[in-house]
């Protein structure tokens, strides 16, 4: 018997709907921002792949929920006062709208990068750049792969030519190469006597102001609007290396 297949997902709370531009706007309240910086890194992503998520648009407001940064530079790519666009639609009061503009965006939410697979996926795509195609700063290349990111000293070896023409290792070779190098890591880690699976290599300080936060980075002769910092500024602070009474507690 043929198994009948559910027409329905009682959790899509959305519709696919055309629009014009011009009949939806972006929230007075939203709370997000973007540097130029990653304004233009979004911009280049939209020229190269197009809009492949579409925007969050309620239906009682016309608000946009999500996707205001990248309908404003749809706006100056196109450079139209009016154009079609394909957005997914919602039904919720404002408060809902709130909630969701803000959580959709909420980067607490959306996990964070395995630096394992980040690497296995430059090993099988080496032509990928992590700056210029996946959008990281160098400060964020830099603390998240860290001796990853530098490749090794190649390791010389003579090549029988017609054996390597028989076979060239295919992208299932690279995968089974790396699940076999994680199962041996796993063992290995299972031998460790401590445990730190459950760890995070991040840390976050959160400040009570913006203006705090330049002031603090401004003592340790760092840019303001920098979001990483090594662990060795940490061992600095214990130290000493930097004057910080104006903000001690």
């Amino acid at each position: 018997m043929q198994k009948k297949i559910e027409t329905e997902n009682k959790y899509e709370k959305f519709t696919i709907e055309q629009v014009k531009r011009c009949e939806i706007h972006g929230a007075d309240y939203n709370p997000r921002k973007i540097s130029e910086d990653a304004k233009k890194k979004l911009k280049k992503s939209l020229k190269e792949h197009g809009l492949v998520i579409p925007i969050t648009v309620n239906k009682r407001t016309m608000n946009i929920v999500a996707g205001h940064q990248r309908v404003a530079l749809l706006d100056d790519i196109i450079r139209k006062d009016d154009y079609p666009l394909k957005v997914a639609m919602i039904d919720v009061d404002e408060k809902q709208e709130a909630v969701l503009n803000v959580s959709l965006n909420n980067q607490s939410l959306m996990g964070e990068f395995d630096t394992v697979a980040l690497q296995d996926i430059h090993e099988l795509f080496p032509d990928i750049d992590y700056e210029s195609d996946f959008g990281f700063d160098k400060s964020e290349i830099d603390i998240m792969l860290g001796d990853m990111f530098k490749p090794e000293a190649p390791e010389i070896k003579l090549i029988d030519p017609m054996k390597e023409a028989k076979h060239q290792p295919s992208a299932e070779d690279f995968r089974q190469m790396k699940k076999e190098q994680r199962e041996k890591a796993k063992e290995s880690d299972a031998e460790n006597v401590h445990e730190l699976s459950d760890l995070d290599y991040t840390l976050t300080i959160v400040f009570p102001n913006n203006r705090d936060k330049a002031d603090f980075m401004k003592k340790i002769k760092k840019d303001p609007k920098e979001k990483f910092l090594k662990s060795t500024i940490l061992y600095d602070l214990s130290k000493g290396v930097y004057k910080l009474s104006a903000i001690d507690g």
